[in-house]
């Protein structure tokens, strides 16, 4: 089978080598000639733009790039050439109802649209993604092979129909938020608070060992603090991608509290006036260790 990845970055990169690893025909589209001639060099088959006649023979068309008009403009110069039965992912981080929208104006005509909310930042090469997939069970069952593929062992799921997949990654993202700000919280307190000098990564790590609060943020936060503790060059501004804001909007619409989501979503806004304490520094340094995200330091 013949697939095309469009958008080459950290995730759409490993994407296309996981499925290149798994024997399938794998071509690509990237803006940036340096990220397309890295992936040529891979053995991906770099498109030129993305009306090439390759396309033609793609039968399942993943999006990896940015949520927004970006993905109405890219579909639109889809459409003429891909044939007629095909599948497009998108599986990035887009609103849940533009991908409803997305998913009726390409079935009309007959392509099939899933939507892919995509977990695993820059250890999805490695270990394979969680995939959280929205659309019909048919176009499911068609990509199923692929998406088996790409995820981690179990690691991939239809989850509901069109849109479902990316309001699953947007609770995702949400929960990710109120995660990530519990655990700078409490190690802020453990550096600041009434014992001085203590460990953090002695404490990391040994919570890490069968404690009830162990987890992959956990872990990743004990790399981080056996490497520093002080984070004396960390400007702590924490950017986001706006899916905390949609998932705060959509409980705010059905009338669900999210305080805790809610409260982390604030605590970002402010670090990007302020530039933050230790806590956000700690928040923003996950982020760079789990999705490649960058870090703001002092020169």
């Amino acid at each position: 089978m013949n697939i095309a990845i469009i958008g080459l970055g950290k995730m759409g990169l490993a994407i296309a080598q996981r499925a290149l690893n798994a024997g399938y025909t794998v071509y690509g589209y990237d803006p940036n000639n340096q990220t397309a001639r890295h992936a040529e060099s891979l053995g991906i088959h770099i498109l030129k733009r993305l009306t090439d006649r390759a396309m033609a023979d793609v039968s399942i068309v993943w999006l990896m790039i940015p949520a927004g008009t970006i993905i109405d403009d890219t579909i639109a110069q889809l459409i003429p050439i891909i044939n007629k039965n095909s599948i497009i992912i998108d599986g990035g981080n887009s609103l849940y109802t533009d991908s409803v929208r997305r998913a009726q104006d390409l079935a009309s005509k007959r392509i099939a649209f899933l939507d892919c909310g995509t977990s695993g930042g820059v250890h999805g090469l490695e270990h394979g993604f969680c995939l959280m997939v929205g659309g019909t069970q048919k176009a499911y069952q068609d990509a199923l092979s692929l998406l088996e593929v790409i995820a981690s062992g179990g690691g991939v799921a239809h989850v509901g129909p069109s849109g479902a997949g990316h309001y699953v990654k947007m609770i995702h993202n949400g929960i990710e938020y109120g995660l990530l700000q519990a655990y700078a919280e409490g190690f802020h307190l453990l550096h600041e608070g009434t014992y001085k000098n203590l460990d953090l990564y002695q404490i990391a790590k040994l919570w890490n060992q069968s404690s009830v609060i162990r987890s992959f943020i956990l872990s990743l936060a004990t790399n981080i603090f056996a490497q520093d503790q002080t984070f004396d060059n960390i400007i702590g501004t924490i950017a986001e991608s706006g899916m905390g804001k949609w998932t705060v909007d959509n409980a705010h619409q059905e009338q669900i509290p999210v305080p805790v989501i809610e409260t982390s979503l604030h605590v970002r806004a402010e670090s990007r006036k302020t530039g933050g304490n230790y806590a956000t520094k700690l928040v923003s340094l996950l982020r760079e260790q789990f999705g490649g995200h960058p870090v703001n330091r002092k020169t």
